[in-house]
């Protein structure tokens, strides 16, 4: 990208870089990553569809390639004699990735089985890459809104981690999930009926006057013990388990601009992507 002067950063990193880290954490094959990526984007283009069923094919597609590579890790237990495995076969009689590690693992006395394994991994597929890259363009796209803003960052690195935690704030990458209630609530005064369906709004909670002073600006003076209370991550027990990747995936991105490309800026307009309960950049042309 250096050599070219100018490229949407979208396309040039933020999309294949966290691709390829959770492509690896996963143990998807090198050979693959350009079938994993469209298998990715043809899942996440059917979210704005009315139809609830729009999505079958393209989850199918996926599990069956997850299904392969489960497949595989078997066989290369089974050709070992290996009929109980367990953690202390990875790195050795398979790849010591996260595939194999459902593989081998056990929760409560038994194996997983082969729905429950292609269900975290989906999960992780798209946490680990359609959410991980809304942040990074997110979070570039403020600082260069404000030059002033790119500029204190250059100047002062500590501000990263508050750059990061602020966008994670003012622009959450993940909108808000549905849930369930298990019961009749009544919430601020509204009665929420047993088996509603509600959409928990994070990027609301996220910019509640209540609790956020100026909480539609995106200012990098707030402490960082007290924007980290965001709730882009969710919260207790729902809490993101990708939380930490993504956070250091925003460290080394900003950290190799800021070196890289001290002159970096805006060159023409950004295009939102189109998922509904996503907010990201789907283009952002960069100069520098």
């Amino acid at each position: 990208m250096a050599p070219l002067g100018r490229a949407d950063f979208h396309a040039a990193f933020a999309y294949p870089f966290p691709m390829t880290v959770i492509a690896r954490l996963l143990g998807i094959p090198e050979v693959d990553l350009a079938l994993f990526a469209e298998m990715s984007d043809d899942l996440t283009r059917t979210y704005n569809l009315p139809d609830p069923h729009a999505s079958g094919p393209a989850r199918a597609r996926l599990d069956a390639y997850f299904q392969g590579e489960i497949d595989r890790r078997r066989r290369l237990l089974a050709a070992a004699g290996i009929d109980e495995p367990g953690e202390e076969h990875l790195g050795d009689v398979v790849p010591n990735d996260m595939i194999s590690g459902f593989v081998v693992a056990e929760y409560q006395g038994r194996r997983l089985t082969d729905h429950e394994m292609q269900w975290v991994l989906l999960l992780l597929m798209l946490g680990g890459n359609e959410t991980s890259t809304a942040l990074l363009t997110n979070v570039v796209w403020r600082l260069l809104e404000d030059p002033v803003r790119w500029a204190a960052v250059r100047a002062d690195r500590s501000l990263v981690d508050v750059a990061i935690e602020e966008s994670l704030r003012h622009d959450p990458p993940v909108l808000g999930l549905f849930r369930t209630a298990t019961r009749e609530v009544e919430v601020h005064g509204v009665t929420v009926p047993e088996k509603a369906k509600m959409m928990v709004c994070y990027a609301s909670a996220n910019r509640d006057s209540t609790y956020w002073p100026r909480a539609d600006e995106f200012l990098l003076d707030r402490p960082l013990e007290d924007v980290r209370k965001h709730l882009s991550f969710g919260f207790g027990h729902h809490f993101c388990p990708g939380a930490t990747l993504a956070r250091v995936e925003g460290r080394i991105a900003l950290g190799l601009l800021l070196d890289r490309f001290p002159d970096l800026h805006l060159d023409g307009a950004t295009t939102r992507i189109e998922a509904f309960n996503l907010w990201g950049r789907a283009t952002l042309p960069l100069a520098w």
